[in-house]
C-alpha cells in the first residue's frame, strides 16, 4: 500500500542524499575506500535525481515521478548489494544494505501522484 506523499519523499530524498554524505564519517569507514566511495556517488546521485524530477521538491521537473520511483529502486537495490558485488562484505555490510533497504522501502511506499493536487482539479 502506497502511503507517503510525493511531497514527503521529496524532502526525504534530499535528507537521505544528505546523509549518506556523511555516513562514512558516522560509520568510521576509510574516506578513500570503495565502501566510502559508493555513499559519497549514492548520495549525490540522489539529490541530483531529486532535482530532475517533477514532483513538489524538484527543481527542473524533467522525469516523471513513476520513473524516479523506478530508478530509486533499482538504485536501492544496487546499493544493497555492492558490498557483495564489489567484494568488500567481510569488511562492512551493514550500512549499505540498510541504507538500500530504505530507499526501496520508501519508492514502494510513496504514491505516484500527489493526491492533494488531484483533488484540487
Amino acid at each position: 500500500m502506497k502511503f507517503l506523499e510525493t511531497k514527503f519523499h521529496g524532502y526525504i530524498d534530499y535528507l537521505i542524499g544528505l546523509l549518506l554524505l556523511f555516513v562514512p564519517s558516522l560509520f568510521g569507514l576509510e574516506a578513500h575506500s570503495v565502501q566510502s566511495l559508493i555513499f559519497y556517488i549514492f548520495g549525490i546521485f540522489t539529490i541530483f535525481l531529486s532535482l530532475q524530477t517533477d514532483y513538489e521538491a524538484g527543481i527542473y521537473k524533467l522525469l516523471p515521478m513513476e520513473a524516479h520511483i523506478f530508478i530509486e529502486i533499482l538504485s536501492g537495490i544496487f546499493f544493497a548489494l555492492s558490498p557483495w558485488i564489489f567484494g568488500f562484505a567481510g569488511k562492512v555490510f551493514l550500512p549499505h544494505l540498510l541504507g538500500g533497504s530504505i530507499v526501496v522501502f520508501l519508492a514502494l511506499a510513496t504514491k505516484t501522484h500527489n493526491s492533494t493536487l488531484h483533488r484540487l482539479f
